[in-house]
């Protein structure tokens, strides 16, 4: 009995090279999606250890975080960058921390100096309006529906129109999505920034929005800069 071996023909190969190509497409995308889950927690550990930094700050200020003295007054340097200089210079954490892994930012090495924007990724507890509800909140109070520290807000075009370090939409469309650290040391990776439930001292407010302009929970720098331009004006 004769067997025929049939030649490995173009159709053959053609097959193959598909195969092989979808594999490779599938393995990219299922890599993509574990380094992006990588990320979020890594993300995570990094806003929970500013939040822990606040509160060890607390315990030798009655309480209150940086920026407050010691009679929940503010001191005079409430801005965001000042608040960031204080934690760094006791070395609660090092200037690398204080950057996103989703960004490239310069780490301050050196005590003593002010950070700029180009030193740091997220956003503080807005300061600048004393009569705010949400100011009894700049302290240890283990509070799980208090928002204290956050991804930041970025310009994207006109109308108010923001993104975050974790998306990019077309320009003049919002869309944000980040990490929210709250006071009780939880933190959350919200789909947008305008639909949180939150409480500051006794009042509660519902679908609250991070970066509202007016009376916003989080601030960028400075005292009240509420978004991150990115050199627009």
């Amino acid at each position: 009995m004769s067997y025929r071996i049939r030649g490995f023909t173009l159709v053959d190969s053609l097959v193959v090279l598909v195969v092989v190509m979808i594999g490779i497409a599938l393995s990219m995308v299922m890599m993509k999606h574990q380094r992006r889950g990588h990320r979020h927690p890594h993300q995570s550990s990094q806003l929970r250890g500013i939040h822990s930094a606040l509160v060890l700050f607390s315990q030798g200020n009655n309480t209150y975080y940086p920026g407050f003295n010691t009679l929940g007054r503010p001191d005079g340097d409430v801005f965001v960058e000042g608040r960031f200089k204080a934690l760094l210079d006791d070395n609660y954490f090092t200037g690398e921390y204080i950057i996103s892994p989703s960004e490239t930012k310069t780490a301050l090495t050196q005590m003593g100096v002010m950070p700029t924007t180009a030193n740091y990724s997220y956003a503080m507890l807005n300061l600048a309006d004393e009569s705010s509800p949400r100011m009894a909140e700049w302290r240890d109070t283990s509070n799980s529906e208090a928002a204290v520290v956050s991804d930041r807000a970025i310009t994207n075009g006109k109308d108010g129109a923001i993104r975050s370090v974790h998306t990019k939409p077309r320009k003049d469309k919002t869309q944000w999505r980040g990490e929210v650290a709250f006071n009780d040391n939880h933190v959350t990776f919200e789909a947008t920034h305008d639909r949180l439930d939150t409480q500051y001292g006794d009042q509660s407010f519902e679908n609250d929005n991070l970066f509202d302009t007016v009376g916003a929970s989080m601030v960028y720098s400075g005292k009240d800069r509420i978004v991150d331009t990115g050199g627009q004006p």
